[in-house]
Formats: structure tokens, C-alpha cells, sequence
């Protein structure tokens, strides 16, 4: 649902509405994406408009795909607005409104167009945009054009979950989600299904197109390739179903679960041992070799089974031929989240209800993070009611009403100049600081990486939040030297945070065994709004497992006391005052 509206939100700014109605559309996606429970309960009851933001038109837009499955108006601007555009938010400091800008000023109808009108510098001559914005939709072109649309895994896994559940519960024997899905990529193209079955294959695609037609959120299904059928969603998110035979199902489910790279090299290492390894088949001497299972296939080639995450041919396969596979962090192994927002600021739960959901988690600790002065249009505190939120935290410790210990903390805006938003007379009386960018994303790269290296030699900050401000498929990082951040996380002790959020999913996982190896502490946050958003923590041990970490590359797989020490650690070698 909340993909839906901000796919909406997304076109309506394309098309150059009016701003109000854009946030409109976003804010409702943020209120779904918070609610405890199914917004089809809300519906049903008639209290849709109690939300906040949530009027009679929108409630009417979110009843319609409530109970027909489609929206009218999401339709009709897909065909309105050219979908190569939608690559626009992947670009390096451009939101909805530099977006709209460009389409509107530009008369953009393609990337094409936009490359060209870039070139030949009139870019830079639109009001509030200028050299900077031009730049890196040059570098853009130039470094990491695909025009393919990115999906974040926020919206991918649910819909792929949500389909996998669906076909299992209509008695098909073998069904598992793959792809860039099942693997845990940043963003996501397309989501893919892996079916097999015992019966015909022409009879199996039938009843299968037939399920498919039905499926909560498919708005349709068409032949693909021979044993494909291809989905449309009502989120915008495309789909496959591969269709396969039940003694074929592991090995193409392996194949269809894993990059090309990795592909190749598993194929190399077979016939150096004799076997033939085809796209769904294993053969010794053309005879068939049974497969159970994608592990047995590993095991058969002398590897230790790699996990789906590292199924990327980036010196897996050699890891796994010599015993070197990292041990994987796995959701177990989290003790904490140490960056979470509530009611006090623009989160839409209290404390006691996150200290509850914690406990529940069997979290050992959280911290309330909420956000400092400057972030006004996210409720930031003022120092008095930030005084207040510490005593009151402190109130629910000694109280001793939650197993979890709750860490009195917040998130400051590290200003233009890299000073921060807070006086060092309250962030000393702070737990935790989290320090993070909200404002001037388009200064130039040294500019903006000077600046938060200057934060990070604070000696209150404790934690970088989202390092590069990135949100996936709707807003391109401010550019920053992630390299020289990393450098200096290492030099003054800062951790730098991999924030789960699905939209953001920051740092990046292409940077975390560079961090690794530079003895940089990292931290998996959720950065929840909600006690319904703690759970994307899964989202970012994922992205944590596709960056090689283990449980001990974590700060919060530590122990509270673990925690407590570390932290006093880290104010000790900055110089600091202490929490």
C-alpha cells in the first residue's frame, strides 16, 4: 500500500503538480508504512481519516486499492508519464522537487533528453539548481547509467513473500522466491519465482496462470519465454515465474539464485572435475547426478555451501573451496537498536511502547534517538524538551518496568560547517549521539566530506548515521568520499551505522569489508519511526551479510555490559567527557 502511494507521489511530482499534493501522497505512505495493524482493519472500521494527513481523497484513493487490488489514478499516470524518468531519483541529489523542475523547465520526455540539455549546459542556467546538480547528472552518464528502475527491498520482499505464500497455500508443490530478491540486493529490477511441479508442464503454466490472475497485487499475468510468465503488479514492481520439473527444482533454483559470475564459476569447477553442469541438469560421464538440494550440489563440487547473499563471484567459490567463508551475522545475533524515534519528535510511538516491542525482541538495550533543534519539520527537540526526555528516560530505568536498559540519546544534524546542533553541555549529558546530514546535500564532494569529518572528530558523536543520505529509488546520496569517511571512522573511532531502513540501507555494502578492514565498528539501526518499523532490522542484516560481516563487526551484538564499555572506550580515545 505504501509503495503504491509513493509511486503516486513519485509520478505526481513528474508531472509538475503542486508540492502540497506530492507530500500529501508521501506523508500517507509514511503513515501506512507505521500502522501496528492491516490498513484493510482501518478501512472496514471507517477510520482511515484519523491519521494524520489522511483526508477524504486520499482516504478514497487507499480504499480503492484496499478493495479492488488497483488504483484508477496510479494507472493513469503510468500511462501519463514516461517511465524511463523514473531513473531520475537515482541521481545524486535529486528529489521530487529538483526532479519536477527539470521535467517541467526541460520538457523532458526521456533520459535522452535530460543528457542532452546537460551537455549543453542548461542545466545549470534553472533558478536553485546551478554546476553542482549538472555534474553529477554528467557523472551519472558517464560512471553508472542503466535506465533500468530500482525498487527498494522494502517494497520487493513483501510482494515476493507475500506471492510465495500465496502459491504454497494453493497446494503447488515447490515454490521458493529468487533472484535479486532471494540474493538481497540494494534495489531490485524485477522480483523472480522458481515453481515446480510433478505434473505436465503445459497443464502446470494453466493452473498457474490461473492462481496468478487472482494473486493479491498482480494486476497482470502474460507468457514470457518458453516456461515464463511475466507479472505486472499494481506497485509498478514487475515479476517472473520460472516454471520447472520437481527433480529439476534445487539446480535451477540455484542458478536462478545466484549472479552470472557466480554461475560461470561453478560450471568451470565441474567440468575441471568431471562433471557437466548445465542450466538444469548435473551430468558425470552423461549420466544424470541426482541434486536434492543447492548445498548437496556445493558439497558434490568440494565446497563448503555458500550462502545465497554471497552468491556473487567476487572470490566466494574460493573461500568456500578452502574453508573461508565468513560465519555470517544473523538476526539472532542483535542485542540492540541504537537508533530509534518517538512521539516526542516525528516517530508516532512512545518510549514505553518501543521499550516494549524491545523486550519482546529480547533486545538487551535501545536507544531513543530523536531528532535535535535545526530538523524542524520532523519535530526536533528543543533543548529544554530534550532535558525532559532524559529525565524521563531515567524515570523508566530506575522505575524498572522493562527488561531492556534504554539509552537516552538523539540524532544532531551536523550543520554546513560540520559544527553540530547541539551545545557540548547537553551532548555530554547524552548516552549516545548520532550524528547525520538533513540539509545542503548539494555542496560540492570535498566541501560535504570536510564537514562530516569534522563532525566525526567530536569527541560526543559516537555513531554516523546513513553515511551518503541516499534513499533507494527516490533520491540519489549527496556525493561524498565514503573512502575518506571510513578513514577517518578508523582514526578517531566513530561507528559507522547500516541503516536498515530499506529505503536507505547506508552504508552501502559495497564499503563494508573495506570498513572491516580498517577496524571501523559498524552498528545495524533501524532507524524506526514506529514499533512496526523495528522489524526492517532484517533489511540490514541482510545488507550486512552480502558485505561479509560477522557478529563481532557489530557494535550492537554486544552484551549491554559489552555495550557500556565500549562506548566509555571510544569517548576515552576521542577525548571526551564521557555520558
Amino acid at each position: 500500500m505504501a509503495a503504491a502511494l509513493e509511486r503516486i507521489a513519485t509520478l505526481l511530482s513528474l508531472k509538475g503538480e503542486n508540492e502540497f499534493k506530492t507530500r500529501a501522497y508521501t506523508r500517507a505512505a509514511r503513515q501506512i508504512i507505521r500502522l501496528n495493524r492491516p490498513v484493510k482493519e482501518l478501512v472496514d472500521r471507517g477510520e482511515l481519516q484519523e491519521l494524520p494527513g489522511i483526508g477524504k481523497a486520499l482516504a478514497q484513493k487507499i480504499e480503492e486499492l484496499v478493495t479492488t487490488g488497483e488504483s484508477r489514478l496510479l494507472a493513469r499516470l503510468e500511462a501519463e508519464v514516461p517511465a524511463g524518468l523514473l531513473a531520475l531519483f537515482s541521481i545524486p541529489g535529486v528529489g521530487h522537487k529538483t526532479a519536477a523542475k527539470m521535467v517541467r523547465e526541460l520538457n523532458l520526455r526521456s533520459l535522452e533528453d535530460l543528457e542532452e540539455a546537460a551537455r549543453e549546459g542548461r542545466v545549470r542556467s534553472l533558478h536553485g539548481l546551478g554546476p553542482v546538480v549538472e555534474q553529477n547528472i554528467l557523472r551519472y552518464f558517464q560512471e553508472s547509467r542503466s535506465g533500468e528502475i530500482l525498487y527498494h527491498r522494502g517494497v520487493a520482499l513483501p510482494v515476493a513473500e507475500q506471492l510465495e505464500d500465496y502459491l504454497r497455500r494453493e497446494g503447488l508443490e515447490a515454490v521458493s522466491m529468487a533472484g535479486e530478491v532471494r540474493r538481497g540486493t540494494e534495489g531490485v529490477h524485477h522480483f523472480l519465482l522458481v515453481v515446480g511441479g510433478s505434473e505436465e508442464r503445459e497443464a502446470l503454466a494453466r493452473k498457474l496462470e490461473q492462481l496468478l490472475k487472482r494473486a493479491p497485487g498482480v494486476s497482470a499475468v502474460e507468457p514470457g519465454a518458453p516456461d515464463e510468465l511475466l507479472l505486472q503488479t499494481v506497485y509498478g514492481l514487475p515479476g517472473r515465474v520460472l516454471l520447472t520439473g520437481l527433480e529439476e527444482f534445487p539446480l535451477v533454483l540455484l542458478r536462478e539464485s545466484c549472479s552470472p559470475a557466480h554461475w560461470e564459476q561453478l560450471q568451470k569447477l565441474a567440468r575441471e572435475q568431471g562433471f557437466q553442469l548445465r542450466g538444469n541438469a548435473l551430468r558425470r560421464d552423461g549420466k544424470a547426478v541426482p541434486v536434492k538440494s543447492e548445498g548437496e550440489l556445493y558439497r558434490l563440487l568440494g565446497l563448503d555451501p555458500v550462502p545465497v547473499e554471497l552468491r556473487e563471484g567476487r572470490g566466494e567459490i574460493q573461500a568456500a573451496r578452502e574453508g573461508r567463508l565468513p560465519a555470517l551475522v544473523e538476526l539472532r545475533h542483535i542485542r540492540g537498536d541504537l537508533h530509534l524515534h518517538t512521539d516526542w519528535s516525528d516517530g508516532t510511538d512512545s518510549i514505553q511502547e518501543l521499550a516494549r516491542e524491545a523486550d519482546a525482541r529480547g533486545y538487551e538495550y535501545i536507544a531513543i534517538t530523536d531528532h535535535s533543534p535545526s530538523l524542524q519539520i520532523a519535530g526536533g527537540l528543543s533543548m529544554e524538551r530534550l532535558r525532559q526526555q532524559m529525565e524521563a528516560i531515567r524515570r523508566l530505568n530506575e522505575e524498572g518496568g522493562y527488561r531492556c536498559r534504554i539509552l537516552a540519546g538523539a540524532e544532531v544534524d551536523i550543520l554546513s560547517d560540520g559544527t553540530l546542533d547541539l551545545p557540548d553541555e547537553i551532548l555530554f549529558q547524552l548516552d549516545l549521539v548520532i550524528a547525520s546530514v538533513h540539509s545542503h546535500f548539494r555542496q560540492e564532494r570535498e566541501q560535504i566530506t570536510e564537514r562530516i569529518c569534522r563532525a566525526m572528530e567530536h569527541p560526543a558523536v559516537h555513531i554516523l548515521a546513513h553515511p551518503t543520505g541516499r534513499l533507494i529509488g527516490s533520491r540519489g546520496g549527496y556525493r561524498v568520499d565514503v573512502e575518506a569517511l571510513i578513514r577517518q571512522a578508523a582514526r578517531t573511532g566513530t561507528i559507522l551505522e547500516i541503516n536498515a531502513s530499506p529505503q536507505r540501507l547506508d552504508l552501502s555494502e559495497a564499503y563494508h569489508r573495506q570498513a572491516r578492514r580498517s577496524g571501523v565498528l559498524l552498528a545495524v539501526n533501524t532507524d524506526a519511526h514506529s514499533v512496526a518499523t523495528m522489524a526492517d532490522m532484517g533489511y540490514g542484516i541482510t545488507a550486512a551479510r552480502r558485505g561479509g560481516l560477522e557478529p563481532g563487526d557489530l557494535l550492537n551484538t554486544l552484551s549491554w555490559e559489552e555495550l557500556e564499555k565500549c562506548l566509555k572506550r571510544r569517548e576515552q580515545r576521542k577525548g571526551g567527557g564521557g555520558s
